[in-house]
């Protein structure tokens, strides 16, 4: 059942609990060639030792970004018991070649394929979460992949650069989920996700924050609410008893 989450004063009451940034945990920073033999870079967290079975979250950032946006959300996904692949994609950070858009969405299958061959990947799949563009990828990277439980859409627009993923989320997703978030003042993506809301056939979650912030800058004006409502929207998807 769809539902859409208007803003509320009161945020931090409905969620029981704030999740707070902390120092980042180890990881494993992971370069390895693409098919076009560019260089791709990422950083893999592993979940907590305890924690079987865990999900993986693959985290895509925005245009002109890198991978180290995430990082004040990073401590608290593990800290709930996922795994996390955090992505430069092509021509960001670390990573080579040029911007090539359809290609990066290549490239999220082939990291994709790469968890499941290092045994990251179990029956109890992953999600993919993306940032302004790295929003619209992640939501038609999800309906391409048949583990992946949903996305998560920070700022998403219907055609960034050509990338236009209603189709992804309306069909693609039918029988998956989405978390979609904008600012209201972000007018793109605030327009993007009432219409992607109105003609979603799954199980859609809007957001909509005061202001303006764009993509992983939410995290800068709403760090509190905006992790909270990721931590329960994919608890909700996995179904976990963990805290």
């Amino acid at each position: 059942m769809r539902r859409f989450i208007l803003i509320s004063l009161l945020i931090s009451l409905l969620f029981g609990f704030v999740t707070t940034a902390q120092d980042l945990p180890d990881q494993e920073t992971i370069t390895r060639q693409a098919p076009d033999d560019i260089a791709l870079v990422a950083d893999f967290y592993p979940a907590p030792e305890e924690m079987t079975n865990a999900p993986v979250i693959i985290a895509l950032h925005m245009l002109n970004s890198e991978r180290a946006a995430y990082a004040p959300l990073i401590p608290d996904l593990q800290a709930a018991g996922y795994a996390v692949l955090n992505v430069d994609m092509r021509g960001h950070g670390e990573s080579g070649g040029a911007r090539d858009w359809p290609a990066a969405i290549a490239d999220v299958a082939d990291w994709i394929a790469w968890l499941d061959a290092q045994g990251h990947l179990n029956e109890s799949g992953l999600a993919i979460m993306g940032a302004s563009i790295g929003a619209n990828v992640a939501i038609i990277s999800c309906a391409d992949s048949a583990v992946c439980a949903g996305a998560i859409a920070l700022s998403p627009g219907l055609d960034y650069r050509g990338v236009k993923p209603e189709a992804a989320l309306v069909d693609g997703l039918a029988d998956r989920a989405a978390l979609l978030v904008a600012a209201q003042n972000d007018s793109s993506s605030a327009t993007a996700i009432r219409q992607m809301f109105l003609n979603a056939k799954g199980a859609v979650t809007a957001r909509m924050y005061r202001g303006r912030a764009h993509g992983t800058r939410l995290f800068d004006s709403d760090y509190d609410s905006l992790s909270g409502l990721i931590a329960l929207w994919l608890k909700e998807q996995f179904q976990s008893d963990e805290p």
